[in-house]
């Protein structure tokens, strides 16, 4: 019986501290979108202004999505540990990134409103 009590102890344990380290690495994921910004002129000349409208359809788009995969796929190139097509162009552009930048350049693409309810024209009165 101590032994399934110890066992249960552990387990709920373990799994409190997974639940929070995830929680840490979402925020330390969290950028400034006012910051990044100002970070993505370079990215414009292929993903399009607010990365809505890339200039050739093998570039995607970044408007919308979310800030952790944006975040994550930039330190996959910045680390080299994508070898895709496009690595060849993207990793030398986020090797010159830092950890804020990338924070912040995910947090801008990902308050970026895509779809055809950005994209219409506002009513005039």
């Amino acid at each position: 019986m101590r032994i399934l009590i110890l066992v249960l102890i552990l387990g709920i344990s373990v799994t409190a501290a997974s639940e929070e380290a995830k929680g840490d690495a979402k925020d330390e994921a969290k950028g400034d979108a006012k910051a990044g910004a100002g970070k993505v002129a370079v990215c414009v000349a292929c993903h399009g202004e607010g990365g809505k409208k890339p200039a050739a359809p093998i570039y995607p788009r970044l408007a919308g999505q979310t800030s952790e995969y944006l975040a994550s796929s930039l330190i996959a190139y910045r680390e080299g540990q994508r070898q895709g097509g496009m690595a060849a162009m993207m990793s030398p552009q986020a090797a010159t990134l830092s950890d804020e930048d990338i924070a912040d350049i995910a947090a801008y693409y990902a308050q970026v409103k895509d779809g055809p309810e950005a994209e219409a024209e506002p009513e005039s009165k």
